[in-house]
């Protein structure tokens, strides 16, 4: 997209625009600093794990956050706690709790849906007042709370762990600028910085389906890459986009296919269109390092 080019492989006069917007930048990275200060430290007891970055989505919270859940899952009854970003609902929902989903993805957005549906993990809550599903959590019987996306809530006492993309923005600016959304040197507040390719990898597997389009609404398409060549036809839309019915099935029937190739985050939004779905498998392998610094940390709570 022009957004990934601007902020990762700008052209000349992206650049050029780029340098414009540093006056926009300075007071965007003073405004989110200032967001950061000023709130009265919140302490749990119990592990909160913080996943997190500091650039724009795309960068692999959500299937670290499983990751880490997985590593628990016999020892813990982990909770997800997120914002659940373009849900068509506000305040606090309980999306599941032990074995059973509580309302549909509509309601809980398609990232919440997708940790949902995986068995390992006990419970799931949306909430724009992270402290309030943290409690909430807790008081269904939450022993580990995961946090995706709270490394800006430093007022909550917690574990933060910081994702480092492997390709990382073109300028280390805040927004507009680049695609910081707080200051680069926040990364020294991280207790542990992850790095794709060092402390946690990527296995993505499918197979190739000549009957099959390639659709997907995640942040970065990019890293489908490799499975391009193994559909027909791909289709990129906005992260988080709402599909529809019809317009799927006007993309198949263009192509002359039978099958729709989806992340599981898309697929949670097209299960019951009665479609035909094959799913890009995707697996996430944190590194020795990278458990044991987990592991300790949540040890210190027993």
């Amino acid at each position: 997209s022009w957004l990934d080019r601007y902020f990762f492989a700008p052209n000349l006069w992206q650049k050029l625009l780029a340098f414009a917007l540093l006056p926009l930048s300075f007071f965007y990275a003073l405004i989110a600093v200032c967001s950061t200060k000023f709130k009265k430290k919140v302490k749990f007891n119990a592990p909160i794990i913080s996943v997190g970055n500091l650039t724009l989505g795309g960068n692999g919270k959500t299937p670290v956050c499983k990751a880490i859940a997985h590593l628990f899952a016999e020892q813990k009854r982990v909770f997800i706690v997120l914002r659940g970003y373009k849900r068509k609902s506000k305040g606090l929902i309980v999306v599941k709790n032990g074995g059973e989903i509580l309302c549909d993805v509509r309601q809980s957005g398609d990232e919440a849906m997708e940790y949902a549906f995986d068995e390992r993990i006990f419970g799931v809550i949306v909430s724009e007042n992270r402290v309030a599903g943290i409690e909430k959590a807790l008081n269904l019987g939450a022993t580990l709370v995961l946090l995706d996306d709270g490394f800006s809530k430093s007022f909550i006492q917690k574990f933060d762990i910081l994702l480092e993309s492997a390709q990382k923005p073109r300028f280390a600016f805040t927004l507009p600028s680049g695609a910081y959304r707080l200051p680069a040197c926040f990364a020294k507040k991280a207790d542990f910085v992850a790095r794709e390719g060092r402390d946690f990898v990527r296995h993505s597997t499918t197979k190739e389906n000549p009957k099959a389009i390639l659709v997907t609404a995640i942040a970065k398409p990019f890293r489908l890459y490799e499975h391009f060549i193994k559909a027909r036809a791909c289709y990129f839309f906005a992260d988080h986009y709402e599909f529809q019915k019809n317009e799927l099935e006007t993309l198949l029937k263009k192509h002359h296919c039978d099958t729709l190739m989806l992340t599981f985050k898309d697929f949670v939004k097209v299960r019951e269109m009665g479609l035909k779905c094959q799913l890009i498998e995707l697996d996430i392998e944190l590194k020795d390092e990278f458990k044991r610094a987990i592991i300790a940390y949540v040890e210190n709570f027993r």
